[in-house]
């Protein structure tokens, strides 16, 4: 690995984003997802080169992909359109999008993890190779073809770069759930090599509600039925993430939310954790972080039946046990969290595009949540346009504003 090439920070300029499209317009009927997609590129049109894949295996994907551009005010003539040929469970860009380094001399170098879909695929299965080319073909498609290859899994939105050779990542997502035959020292000898950083940050785990949703039920209802999460990412960008060289931005969970349910109160247990490892952390000059806290979002909860799509996937990834041994609910309705959080925002020069969940009919404590979040965030961005999208039905999908999306640097000649 040349010495020279780094990781740039989000809070950096950037020169293109990917979007992955949605291939589903309503993760659960009533929920519109591509309203919220469409307002993502609407925002970024002017700031950066915005990318669109479209799967080619959805059929006519890409033609109502243009339409809903066009009926959302943008013009699909400053859209770059691409159609990987890649397995379409893969559409969580963040994670396995282009890796771009570069150095001062203007050159690039692209960093090409192994994937696993996290974790549901095995080593030597086709899927995990295939589902991999998605950076290497969006990288090519800028005219980066310098690549460093690894056979460790790692996803994009589990890492936070300081851009100046520090690295954030989850220690019970990289060693225990995605590379179980490597030792943590070999992991992090291999990610200081990929890129090319001095020092990685542990946190010890994800938040409660981002952990894998096929371990254990998130808690239980008065009668017994389980609770469910919607995300097995289990990353930092839920969580924690760098908003400059020396700065981080972490959630928080007040005593009185951590009263209020067990999943609040265990989220407050590993954001604490989180914080005690930030706060006597360093930067490579030896400063101290300066760490801004930002609250943690509502549990939103919804509904699936049997016959539902989300109920049907869920159980087919479950099986007939959760991991800790819990029965699936079987006839029985599905409670589920949305993987909600105002951590997966996405910074891209004079924009940061933030999460909002507020509807009408919900709770005011919802709308109070959602307007303590966007201070924190023109707090952290002062000189930057916060816009607050209405996330909740990328977040019932799985991922938010900053999964569906890739920012990189990519300097021209």
């Amino acid at each position: 690995m040349a010495n020279s090439f780094r990781y740039p920070g989000e809070f950096e300029p950037q020169t293109d984003v990917f979007v992955e499209w949605l291939p589903f317009g309503e993760p659960i009927k009533g929920y519109d997802a591509i309203a919220p997609v469409t307002e993502i590129v609407r925002h970024l049109v002017d700031e950066v080169q915005v990318h669109i894949n479209c799967c080619p295996t959805v059929p006519g994907l890409m033609d109502s992909c243009i339409e809903a551009l066009k009926a959302g005010g943008v013009d699909p003539d400053k859209i770059e359109f691409t159609s990987f040929n890649e397995d379409p469970t893969s559409f969580y860009f963040r994670d396995n999008g282009p890796n771009v380094m570069v150095n001062d001399e203007g050159e690039t170098l692209v960093v090409n993890p192994s994937w696993s879909f996290y974790g549901r695929y095995e080593k030597n299965e086709g899927l995990r190779q295939y589902s991999r080319l998605a950076g290497v073909h969006a990288a090519i498609t800028l005219g980066c073809d310098n690549i460093v290859s690894s056979d460790m899994v790692s996803e994009g939105g589990d890492r936070e770069f300081n851009g100046a050779g520090v690295l954030i990542a989850i220690e019970d997502t990289e060693v225990r759930k995605r590379n179980p035959e490597y030792t943590k020292e070999e992991i992090e000898a291999e990610y200081k090599r990929l890129w090319n950083v001095e020092k990685i940050i542990w946190l010890p785990q994800p938040l409660y509600d981002d952990d894998d949703f096929t371990q254990a039920p998130l808690d239980y209802k008065e009668d017994g039925t389980p609770v469910v999460g919607s995300s097995f990412a289990a990353h930092t960008d839920e969580m924690c993430r760098f908003i400059g060289k020396n700065k981080i931005l972490l959630a928080e969970v007040t005593e009185e939310e951590a009263a209020e349910n067990v999943i609040s109160r265990e989220n407050k247990r590993r954001l604490d954790a989180a914080y005690e490892i930030l706060s006597k952390e360093t930067d490579l000059e030896g400063n101290p972080f300066e760490i801004i806290r930002i609250p943690t979002s509502a549990h939103i909860e919804y509904i699936q039946s049997p016959g539902d799509d989300l109920f049907d996937y869920y159980h087919e990834l479950v099986g007939d046990n959760f991991k800790d041994g819990t029965p699936w609910v079987n006839d029985a309705d599905l409670h589920l969290f949305a993987a909600t959080s105002y951590c997966n925002f996405l910074v891209c020069n004079g924009v940061v595009l933030g999460q909002r969940y507020w509807q009408e009919g919900m709770d005011e404590a919802i709308k109070e949540k959602d307007e303590k979040a966007e201070a924190v965030l023109k707090q952290c961005f002062p000189d930057r346009k916060i816009v607050m999208i209405d996330s909740l039905a990328l977040n019932l999908a799985g991922g938010g504003v900053h999964c569906w999306t890739k920012n990189v640097y990519c300097p021209r000649s």
